[in-house]
């Protein structure tokens, strides 16, 4: 009887709990499974809208398979750069460190080097105050702008752009990013 006992009290809720894990596990896999090309074609759908977004005049886009642009390794760095097949421009995706943790924009650029549009895509700032650096209004005042005219790293010390007080490091991390696309521009050698 003792033995008995001990299965019941000792191996047989283990036999169950594994039993369980098990079965969850199979059902999460199968549930990714279903999901995860959704989500993922949902994510590339939402980031060719931005793109059509932020360069209007391009047709469709061709991803640059070259060198991205590193402005601070692990801080400030191009994650993508997409060309419009029609030569009309690019859209660069940059990663920036902020406030609450890494941003992410994307940058229009046209075929003469002038910014077409910048669009805060993920970011972790504070809603109210770093978010006011991502505010439309605010992204605004760098379209038609080229390299000649961004030419410093820190929105505070360009005086082509007015930074957002009290939220200094959520301005400079668009502007961050805004620079690192201009350098992107520059490695592919313009958008053709």
């Amino acid at each position: 009887m003792k033995n008995n006992n001990t299965f019941k009290e000792y191996v047989a809720p283990i036999v169950v709990l594994v039993a369980i894990c098990l079965v969850i596990t199979a059902a999460l896999a199968a549930t990714y499974g279903v999901t995860n090309p959704i989500i993922e074609k949902n994510a590339k759908d939402a980031a060719d809208k931005a793109r059509m977004e932020l360069l209007s005049d391009a047709d469709s886009f061709t991803e640059f398979d070259g060198e991205l642009a590193v402005s601070d390794p692990g801080k400030v760095y191009a994650q993508e750069c997409y060309i419009a097949d029609n030569g009309s421009g690019m859209v660069v995706t940059v990663v920036t460190k902020s406030f609450g943790g890494l941003l992410t924009e994307m940058v229009g650029i046209d075929a003469d080097g002038k910014i077409t549009g910048v669009k805060v895509t993920a970011h972790g700032d504070t809603p109210g105050l770093g978010t006011k650096a991502h505010a439309e209004g605010h992204l605004a005042q760098y379209i038609g702008k080229s390299s000649d005219e961004i030419t410093t790293t820190s929105a505070k010390a360009e005086p082509a752009i007015n930074h957002i007080s009290g939220a200094t490091i959520s301005s400079n991390a668009v502007h961050y990013g805004v620079y690192c696309a201009l350098e992107q521009y520059k490695i592919v050698g313009g958008a053709n």
